[in-house]
This record gives C-alpha cells, structure tokens and sequence, in this order.
C-alpha cells in the first residue's frame, strides 16, 4: 500500500484552473450590470430634472405663450439629452457583446486545449 500524500496546492490549481472562465463571467456580468444601474439612473435623473423643469415653467409662466415657449425648450433639451443615453446604451451594448464573445472564445480555447491533453 502506498501512501500518498495530499498536495493541497495541486488542488487550488486545479480548482482555479477549472473555475477560472466562470468567474471572469460573473466579474464581467456584474460590471455589465453595474454600468447598466448608473446608466438607468442617470436616465431617471434626466426624467427627474425634466419634471422639476416643467413644473417650475408652468408656475412662472406669466403667459400662455411663454408656457408654450418653455415647455418646447425643456422637452428640446430632454430629446438631446435621450440621444446622449441613447447612444450611451449603444456603447454599453457593444461591449457587452464584446466581452462575451472574448470570454466565449476564452472558454472555447481552454477546453479545446485540455480536450487535445486528454487525447
């Protein structure tokens, strides 16, 4: 009977090496994730101001025409603002995307590497 002893360190590796693709999904989920939260409150915080915007119009306006002029630049400023976060979002998604097929690619070459050390 031999006796081995237990090599803690070859463990860890293994483990790592094994879990390795799925923590970089998490850590990159979770940027993903956290710049998708500030990106939809930057996008309240614009809906917020155009509200306050609105609401201090209508309570200065001194005429009917003055409302109608003030309300049109609020709701100018809202629409480029929207633009801003639009392509924002754009950018986001891309390197969502990004990220995901490096990782996928990542993943895909580990396994094809330990599957050519298996054979």
């Amino acid at each position: 009977m031999t006796d081995r002893t237990f090599d803690v360190n070859t463990w860890f590796d293994s483990y790592r090496s094994a879990f390795a693709p799925v923590l970089r999904a998490q850590q990159e989920t979770m940027k993903s994730v956290e710049r998708l939260a500030r990106y939809q409150f930057g996008v309240a915080g614009d809906y917020l101001d155009w509200s306050l915007a609105q609401t201090k119009a209508a309570v200065a306006a001194k005429s009917a025409s003055e409302l109608v002029a003030q309300h049109t630049d609020i709701n100018s400023r809202l629409s480029e603002q929207l633009k801003k976060r639009a392509q924002e979002f754009t950018a986001i998604a891309t390197d969502t995307q990004g990220a995901v097929s490096q990782w996928l690619g990542e993943a895909t070459a580990k396994v094809n590497e330990a599957a050519k050390k298996a054979a």
